[in-house]
């Protein structure tokens, strides 16, 4: 499934969705602070590959517009999230409770631009390579090397000062 002419049938549909769903659910739902959000965000990744793989406008490997639609719809729900805490912090302030975190890592994630951390998260969780992030993000492979390697170095430092330790 890494050619980017693979005929659409209901049968590579499903392959690609078995294969890619635990990693684009991973990256979704760091940024998502639901479930319902983040299922939000894959149901409109997947819509958005049926809609060009069945049309026969898939002009790249299924698993590269897929990650990018992914990327997009959560960094998307991230900033319509943020827009309403902004909105929110003008109202008068009452008890809210803390945002649930799994560790320093996922904090330190956090931290990281939405589009930084989900380059990160994509080659290491989907061991992606250097050109076919380059493809997905459509920058060059110099510069996806470039931006992972300070993400990473930012991501180092938001990591021990969130108290983790090497």
């Amino acid at each position: 499934m890494s050619g980017s002419r693979v005929e659409f049938s209901e049968r590579a549909y499903e392959d690609v969705y078995r294969a890619t769903f635990p990693t684009v659910w991973s990256i979704v739902r760091r940024l998502a602070r639901t479930d319902e959000e983040a299922e939000d965000a894959c149901q409109h990744a997947y819509l958005a590959l049926y809609r060009y793989w069945s049309a026969g406008t898939l002009r790249e490997p299924p698993a590269h517009l897929l990650y990018r639609a992914a990327r997009r719809a959560a960094i998307d729900a991230l900033r319509r999230r943020h827009r309403g805490i902004r909105l929110f912090e003008r109202l008068p302030k009452g008890d809210t409770p803390a945002d649930d975190v799994s560790g320093p890592l996922a904090r330190a994630l956090a931290k990281l631009r939405p589009e930084d951390a989900t380059l990160v998260m994509l080659q290491g969780a989907a061991g992606l390579s250097y050109e076919e992030l380059a493809q997905i993000d459509g920058k060059s492979v110099a510069s996806v090397r470039s931006r992972l390697f300070r993400a990473r170095q930012q991501l180092g430092r938001l990591y021990e000062d969130e108290g983790g330790t090497w």
